[in-house]
């Protein structure tokens, strides 16, 4: 079942995010566990879904567990004439449950996304994948014709 996480559903994506981040350590030599509590961590993920987050996390639920999780931040832009209405979106934090990859879900749960997006004239959904999911992005639409220009600060 596809749908839009609830409060109920928080501690399953803070487990579902850590998850992620150790999996990378392990793929990529990164290091966004090493050092850290899990527990502090899960509530302070927790906290910041209840508190500040302002993402749609559209998931997609079997048994009452959550095996995929894309969040969405839809902006409006600021309207001009003939256009009052219009929004673009940035897609972050997509993670499926490794036992469930290559199954077509991820695929499933974008596909749902971009129709919800479509009805309410989002016009583009931008996003910085890793390496290794460019291809799947590919494959559900993405490219990269447009330059993003970044200011680190």
């Amino acid at each position: 079942m596809i749908r839009l996480a609830e409060k109920k559903d928080y501690h399953q994506l803070a487990e579902l995010r850590w998850e992620h981040l150790a999996e990378d350590d392990i793929l990529y030599g990164e290091t966004n566990i090493a050092g850290a509590d899990k527990n502090e961590f899960i509530d302070e993920y927790v906290s910041f879904l209840n508190n500040d987050s302002l993402y749609k996390i559209f998931v997609i639920e079997q048994d009452g567990i959550i095996i995929s999780a894309m969040y969405v931040s839809i902006i409006r832009k600021v309207p001009k004439p003939k256009e009052t209405e219009s929004y673009i979106a940035y897609l972050t934090n997509v993670h499926t449950k490794k036992e469930y990859r290559n199954r077509g879900k991820g695929t499933e749960l974008l596909s749902y996304i971009k129709d919800c997006l479509k009805r309410i004239k989002c016009e583009l959904i931008i996003a910085w994948p890793s390496e290794n999911s460019v291809s799947w992005y590919m494959n559900n639409g993405f490219t990269s014709q447009n330059d993003v220009m970044e200011c680190d600060l």
